[in-house]
């Protein structure tokens, strides 16, 4: 069989176009990364830390009041 008429090749070439036609498909999830990033470390902020201390101080709180009365 010629190198040609050989059916592998048309396989490989049927493969690598569709491989070549997959990646040009596949999304870019930078920019959608970067904006959860930024969300994030807004979200985390000295507002958000001031919360979860007056949070725990109340459990604290509560945990101690309920054992000592």
């Amino acid at each position: 069989m010629s190198r040609s008429t050989d059916p592998r090749d048309a396989q490989e070439r049927a493969l690598a176009q569709a491989l070549r036609e997959q990646q040009e498909e596949t999304p870019d999830v930078r920019e959608a990364l970067q904006k959860r990033l930024t969300a994030e470390t807004r979200d985390s902020g000295v507002l958000y830390v001031l919360v979860q201390v007056l949070l725990f101080g109340a459990l604290l709180g509560a945990a101690a009041w309920y054992f000592w009365h």
